[in-house]
């Protein structure tokens, strides 16, 4: 009877350098991710800080005020004239109701005001611009000579004036004259014409012609007026009640 030979030989044991099943091969980003996921499962032991104590007393108040100190640059009298002189004839504008192009803008404010000279408009944000003016004549021709009109839309005009921000602006302010017509002649006084045009709102000049009495119709005031605020159509002077009239566009204009 023949043997099977084969019955007796033992299998042949697996290779340890062979895998017996096949890995998964992963991607760097699925490495990564397994990565961070193993880390947010080590925990740690809290850390429990005390919050209950608080420095008090003029110790704490001395380190606030050295914080402030430190952070805060101090501009003596000799900075501020230095830095402020350029600016002193220059305006702030802003034209209401309607945005225009720079160059537009300077073209037409230069057509308006006819001055030859060459100004720099400097865009400051939030459609207000600087014209910076080198002689206060220029200046003063601005602000007597309005309103102004760029298109129809009224153009704001005030002085220029430190630590201004255009995106701070609360509220736009503008020079426009003003007529007291008929105003009694006893009133024609430099200190009751200024208590006049304070009263109203911020006076800025008065009227040449006014101020020497040459002009008997109507007072003539500059003042500043903040646009977003109701006029008044009127001011006491003592038991007198004066009617006052804005100048805007052809003719002045009288408030209701």
């Amino acid at each position: 009877m023949a043997t099977d030979i084969n019955h007796h030989i033992p299998p042949k044991p697996p290779d340890k350098d062979i895998p017996t099943q096949k890995e998964e091969v992963k991607s760097f980003k699925e490495k990564l991710i397994e990565g961070i996921q193993h880390s947010q499962t080590i925990t740690e032991t809290p850390i429990i800080m005390d919050t209950t104590t608080k420095v008090q007393g003029p110790f704490a108040m001395q380190n606030c005020q050295m914080l402030i100190d430190e952070n805060t640059i101090q501009l003596s009298e000799e900075d501020q004239a230095r830095i402020y002189q350029p600016w002193k004839y220059s305006l702030i504008i802003k034209l209401i109701g309607k945005k225009i192009q720079h160059h537009i803008l300077k073209k037409k404010i230069q057509e308006a005001w006819k001055i030859i000279d060459n100004f720099p408009l400097i865009d400051l944000g939030a459609d207000y611009y600087i014209v910076k003016f080198n002689c206060e004549e220029h200046m003063i021709k601005v602000l007597n000579s309005g309103p102004w009109f760029i298109f129809g839309h009224f153009l704001s005009i005030q002085r220029w004036k430190p630590n201004f921000v255009a995106t701070e602006v609360k509220s736009s302010l503008t020079a426009i004259w003003i007529r007291l017509s008929q105003l009694p002649t006893e009133f024609y006084d430099g200190i009751i014409l200024a208590k006049i045009g304070n009263g109203i709102s911020k006076l800025l000049k008065v009227d040449a012609c006014t101020s020497s009495t040459l002009r008997g119709r109507y007072t003539r005031l500059c003042i500043e007026l903040p646009l977003e605020v109701p006029v008044i159509p009127f001011i006491n002077i003592g038991h007198h009640r004066q009617t006052i009239q804005y100048e805007g566009g052809k003719y002045p204009m009288q408030a209701m």
